[in-house]
């Protein structure tokens, strides 16, 4: 199941619609990623408006999530590129929204929870990313690391190698990402709409595997749209 497209040509996103035999319910499955072209961004934005509810990500303030995302912000920065940072918050939708993901303080404390070692190498590494990206880097060199399918498992591979901060970023807001969404099924699910779930691309797989073990879920269409050329 494709997730993100990167080709020679483009990168596309891959918006799932997601039905259950007995449900009124429709998941619709936006997988961001962090750059992309103004007209991706507004392309998501209008289309989750039009649905009945949505479920948004947004980690709280912190003093470490802002060094983690300084990679993106800063390769923003490179005119070159054309590219702006995704802007889609839980408060910038018409639509009521729900935004299940780690406070500031929940972040934090996660945090604390990775190795010392491991902190100082991220908390580094992240602006040197971005300084070099916003220096040197083109869409095809960020193209080359985006693609996100059902069989990638290079997140398990990082997890592997620090699993506390995979927890972090990955296995904690993904449980708070599909209890939301398992809710919501409880509660409307006699209710015919579409919900939108505009969240990391990273996180759709386990939105996918767990509507579909928990309630029947499956993909019955995919929309591709355009996030930037090349």
């Amino acid at each position: 199941m494709e997730i993100i497209v990167a080709n020679e040509l483009e990168v596309r996103a891959v918006i799932l619609t997601l039905r259950a035999k007995g449900s009124g319910l429709t998941f619709r499955l936006f997988p961001m990623i962090h750059l992309g072209t103004r007209s991706y961004f507004d392309a998501v934005r209008r289309q989750a408006n039009a649905c009945d509810v949505v479920v948004a990500e947004g980690v709280g303030d912190a003093k470490a999530a802002t060094r983690l995302t300084a990679a993106y912000r800063l390769a923003a920065r490179n005119k070159r590129l054309g590219l702006v940072v995704q802007d889609l918050k839980a408060d910038t939708f018409t639509a009521p929204t729900v935004r299940p993901d780690l406070d500031g303080p929940a972040f934090t404390e996660g945090w604390r929870r990775v190795p010392l070692g491991d902190r100082l190498m991220l908390s580094l590494l992240a602006p040197a990313l971005g300084v070099f990206l916003r220096g040197f880097g083109t869409r095809g060199m960020l193209a080359r690391f985006l693609t996100v399918d059902d069989e990638d498992d290079s997140w398990t591979e990082t997890a592997e190698v620090i699993p506390e901060f995979d927890d972090l970023l990955g296995g904690s807001r993904d449980k708070l990402l599909v209890d939301a969404l398992a809710e919501l099924h409880e509660r409307r699910h006699h209710e015919p709409g579409p919900i939108a779930v505009v969240y990391g691309a990273e996180h759709m797989r386990a939105v996918v595997r767990e509507l579909r073990a928990r309630f029947g879920y499956v993909v019955r269409d995919a929309e591709y749209v355009t996030v930037f050329s090349l």
